[in-house]
């Protein structure tokens, strides 16, 4: 049988109750038993003062300076009348009191307070009542500022009045049954509080269920500010993150088809066309095949390397090498190219050497794809141009091109996989939209930035901005 993490929470919650109203309870009870058996104490000594100042008067009405007047008769008189009477307070004579005839009965069966009670002399020996003990309290008896003797009184170890057992029995019912009382309103509240604290990992539960089985537009309502509703927030980040890689990836799908599905289309055609009589087999007809087959291999080399980047599977040997050597060695294959097209290419290098840290093959297909972009989307007549510029901390390399441009709206997807802005940078030259994404990961695998932005010049100037301090000469 399976038991619910809600069943589980509530019979920890009232187990820990439990144990903790158990140690309550034990612990009130010892206190109370202590308290009353302390109350009881101090009362009785509030009894023992005024035996204390009844001996002390009568010895002083005597004009006595010892206890060599008080008996055992009189010794119990005293403890007997001093529960009623305070000899100080009242205006009966005190002999009245002393010649009033003590029973045989009283002698013979002291009550329990009496038990407890002894007269001693200044020596600490027993004159009459019970043998002092180690357990005993002595209360001086004091005649002219002179100790005479003592009052010898045992502390009470338990109750032992009926109407002291019989309070003290009645308190720890009432304890106990407002424990047992408390620990059901416990229980009982415990059940709507352990749904308000488990609702929101049950619906976290509930929507893990719908992320596996592949509803990614699921979605929590937030409506908590404590830790769970900050759990109820990260699930539904996270299901948007699934959310948009699951749209990524079908993107990625479709275009991935496309894309190789216009040059296989164009070979397909052109093989049956030769088959079929339409066009003679010619070196033109092989080079318009060839050039397929190269711009597939083109597309198929580039999806190769940039999903090798996302699984890191793509090495970078970093080694020392000269920039700016690096960029003139990239420009020379695109001079006939741009010439051939009708546009200008122009290149602003710095005079002295940049010594930089890189892998030299990842740096010029990046410097290649961005050429050839610009290349690809200008109108001739037109212009690109080529800037490097360093300091003593950064490398900067902008590549600016003339008309046409691209929409505002489109500048910040330059560099996602597949984005062409189709309406002016068309794909007349058959470019597959993903040139400037690998060269944004070769950027940042080289710790630099990449942006774009308007030229003056009716194009665009895309900037990279690579660290000369990460690779230290």
């Amino acid at each position: 049988m399976i038991v619910s993490f809600k069943i589980k929470l509530i019979a920890l919650l009232l187990i820990f109750g439990l144990f903790l109203i158990a140690g309550t309870v034990i612990t009130n009870h010892a206190m109370l038993k202590n308290s009353l058996i302390e109350y009881v104490d101090k009362r009785d000594q509030q009894h023992l003062d005024r035996i204390k100042k009844n001996i002390q008067f009568v010895i002083e009405e005597k004009f006595e300076e010892d206890l060599s007047i008080i008996d055992e008769i009189t010794w119990r008189k005293i403890v007997d009348i001093s529960g009623r009477v305070d000899f100080t307070e009242t205006f009966v004579p005190v002999d009245l009191f002393l010649n009033y005839p003590y029973s045989d009965f009283k002698q013979r069966h002291p009550d329990l307070a009496e038990k407890r009670l002894s007269l001693v002399d200044e020596n600490k020996q027993c004159l009459y009542g019970f043998p002092t003990e180690e357990s005993r309290m002595f209360i001086p008896i004091e005649i002219n500022q002179r100790v005479v003797g003592y009052i010898g009184y045992s502390h009470r170890a338990k109750l032992t009045e009926a109407l002291d057992i019989q309070l003290a029995e009645r308190q720890r019912s009432l304890l106990t049954y407002g424990v047992f009382f408390l620990v059901l309103l416990s229980g009982l509240l415990l059940m709507p509080f352990g749904h308000y604290f488990l609702q929101p990992i049950l619906s976290v539960t509930q929507g893990m269920r719908a992320l596996t089985a592949g509803r990614f537009e699921t979605r929590l309502k937030v409506n908590r500010r404590d830790e769970l509703g900050q759990l109820q927030q990260d699930f539904n980040h996270l299901a948007t993150s699934l959310e948009k890689n699951q749209q990524s990836r079908n993107q990625w799908i479709a275009d991935i088809s496309h894309e190789l599905r216009t040059p296989l289309t164009i070979i397909r055609g052109d093989i049956e066309a030769l088959k079929d009589g339409v066009r003679p087999l010619n070196a033109d007809s092989l080079d318009n095949l060839y050039s397929e087959a190269i711009h597939l291999n083109r597309l198929v080399e580039d999806l190769y390397q940039i999903t090798l980047n996302d699984v890191g599977g793509l090495r970078y040997q970093m080694q020392p090498l000269e920039f700016g050597l690096l960029v003139k060695q990239s420009i020379e294959p695109f001079i006939g190219l741009a010439r051939e097209k009708g546009i200008k290419l122009e290149t602003y290098l710095p005079v002295s050497d940049i010594k930089f840290r890189g892998d030299a093959d990842r740096l010029q297909q990046m410097l290649t794809n961005l050429i050839s972009n610009s290349l690809a989307y200008t109108d001739a007549p037109g212009l690109v141009k080529l800037s490097l510029k360093a300091n003593k901390k950064h490398l900067r390399l902008e590549v600016e091109d003339s008309a046409p441009g691209v929409p505002d709206d489109a500048l910040p997807h330059l560099f996602d996989r597949f984005f062409r802005g189709e309406a002016s940078r068309n794909r007349r030259y058959g470019g597959a939209g993903i040139g400037l994404a690998l060269v944004e990961q070769i950027v940042q695998a080289h710790q630099g930035t990449i942006d774009c932005k308007h030229s003056p010049l009716g194009g665009l100037i895309i900037s990279i901005q690579l660290p000369l301090e990460a690779f230290p000469k």
